[in-house]
């Protein structure tokens, strides 16, 4: 149990539209260079953050994507396979213009207008 509460404890609550850090990938050489110490240290748009368990740098950050209100519509399947004639212009829905969500059309993702979330119970 106190393993489990440790681990909630490590990991950092994120908020839509919060710039992170990426994570830390293994393959990157580990050359234990330190180019900053906080973001004070970086330029305008960048965070400073680990890129290995011994190095930090100045890199661009991930922004967690924002979650519009609303679910996305129900998709009628086809029943036979047929080519994709679509091409997709969303995956998140940050990128859909006000209350639009991106949502999967027949075969690609597409901003659509959202569904009202249905009330407890009622399907």
């Amino acid at each position: 149990m106190l393993r489990v509460l440790s681990s909630l404890q490590e990991r950092p609550v994120l908020c839509p539209g919060q710039a992170v850090c990426p994570e830390v990938s293994s393959s990157e050489e580990d050359t234990c260079v330190v180019s900053c110490n906080s973001d004070d240290n970086c330029p305008q748009g960048t965070k400073c953050c680990p890129r290995s368990p011994c190095s930090r740098s100045c890199v661009v950050p991930f922004i967690v994507p924002v979650q519009k209100a609303g679910h996305c519509p129900r998709v009628q399947i086809p029943l036979t396979p047929e080519p994709c004639l679509e091409s997709s212009e969303c995956s998140r829905d940050d990128q859909c213009v006000g209350h639009r969500k991106c949502c999967l059309s027949v075969c690609a993702m597409r901003c659509q207008d959202p569904e009202e979330a249905p009330l407890p119970g009622k399907r």
